[in-house]
């Protein structure tokens, strides 16, 4: 576990950082929108994933997500949102303006991309 690789100092002072960042109001609501819009976008994924793959029109580009939905057969949609709940808990556990920042940029491509498996499944 990456835990293990840190020194206790480390490990403390990443807490420290944490819990000072818990701290700031406005970083822990943006953190919760984000977190929101995050686990909307995540959901729109699953959907328009399964409609794309179902229809035969396109085919999942994530390595990762290609096997577990190989493998996993119809858990592989218990396995991502287990995926998006661990993420969501990291944000929210740490939510630093640098965290954030590129949490953010990570959910609006992620946007874009179930904005186009829907258009692959032809919805637009």
């Amino acid at each position: 576990m990456v835990w293990s690789i840190l020194s206790r100092k480390r490990r403390k002072k990443l807490a420290d950082d944490a819990s000072r960042s818990r701290a700031n109001k406005i970083a822990v609501k943006i953190a919760w929108g984000a977190v929101i819009f995050y686990n909307c976008v995540g959901l729109l994924d699953i959907a328009s994933t399964h409609i794309a793959v179902t229809n035969g029109a396109g085919e999942e580009a994530n390595p990762v997500m290609r096997i577990a939905m190989a493998n996993l057969g119809p858990g592989w949609v218990g396995a991502k949102l287990m995926l998006q709940m661990l993420i969501s808990v990291m944000v929210l556990w740490f939510p630093h303006r640098i965290v954030l920042a590129i949490f953010i940029l990570a959910v609006s491509f992620n946007a874009w991309i179930v904005y186009q498996n829907f258009a692959i499944a032809g919805f637009f």
